[in-house]
């Protein structure tokens, strides 16, 4: 007999039959000392709640784009160095292209760690091998990629080491040279660069279905709206989640300006069938 999992998951003494709960949580404010106001307070409130804030770990991480003549402690240039992009938070870098560099990072010793298996050759199938590779490696590289706001050149990074490790595995390496379609047509995979503009797409879908109170709905449209109520910033053009979501829905033909906009697309994404068609 199969076992049925209750909704809600709880026995009949009305006692949980597991716990579900997130062990980090963000707080944004335009004032630091707000912050650290609301510290002593949302410590309290957890507690009634057996959750237990470690204040020792607790990081307020500013968001900045440094001036052009803004320099560090060592004299050296800021803008793009500044600590907020090194920040990690669930797993990933705040800054999107240094989380790529990072999961590539990540990603070689992954697959270092499985070099035995990819020198086996015949003695495990070329399906078998890519599919411990995308189990442990591609998984790795593509951690939290749909919220990615990365430009062409920076998801090229990541191609490039996805096809170094797809030579390696189907054993040809410099100076046996492959094309790039016949590598992926051989490996029958597509670029992750791909797949990340396809996740994206799914996470975009799962927002605009979700309840309208939820935090991301809430973020969606204050972001929407502020385009036409607010004054951008002055300064050089920066690449964000909003601003790469709009180029998807551009390429789309889908118009994304204002709140209308937004209503009709979220009537587009409740049909999955025809949202999964447009990715």
């Amino acid at each position: 007999m199969s076992y049925l999992r209750p909704n809600p998951p709880i026995a009949e003494n009305l006692l949980p039959l597991e716990w579900e709960y997130a062990d980090d949580v963000d707080f944004a404010d335009e004032d630091k000392d707000n912050l650290e106001a609301l510290l002593p307070i949302c410590k309290a409130i957890l507690e009634e709640w057996n959750l237990f804030v470690n204040e020792s770990k607790t990081e307020f991480t500013h968001f900045y784009l440094a001036e052009k003549n803004e320099v560090d402690d060592k004299g050296e240039p800021l803008r793009g160095r500044e600590p907020w992009r090194s920040s990690v938070s669930l797993g990933s870098k705040l800054c999107s292209g240094d989380d790529i560099k990072r999961r590539c990072v990540l990603a070689n010793v992954a697959f270092q760690n499985y070099k035995k298996v990819w020198e086996q050759g015949a003695r495990i199938s070329l399906k078998t091998r890519l599919k411990i590779y995308e189990a442990q490696v591609v998984s790795v590289m593509m951690y939290n990629c749909n919220s990615w706001a990365a430009s062409k050149q920076l998801l090229q990074k990541l191609d490039v080491c996805h096809r170094k490790h797809l030579r390696q595995i189907i054993g040809m390496t410099y100076p046996t040279i492959i094309k790039n379609k016949t590598l992926y047509k051989r490996c029958e995979v597509t670029p992750l660069s791909e797949r990340v503009v396809r996740a994206r797409w799914r996470m975009l879908g799962h927002v605009l279905r979700s309840d309208n109170n939820s935090p991301a709905q809430l973020a969606l449209h204050f972001a929407v709206e502020s385009q036409s109520t607010m004054k951008g910033r002055v300064g050089r053009h920066q690449s964000n989640l909003l601003k790469t979501i709009c180029c998807d829905l551009k390429d789309r033909d889908i118009s994304f300006v204002n709140t209308d906009d937004l209503y009709n697309l979220r009537i587009l994404a409740s049909d999955r069938a025809h949202w999964r068609k447009l990715c």
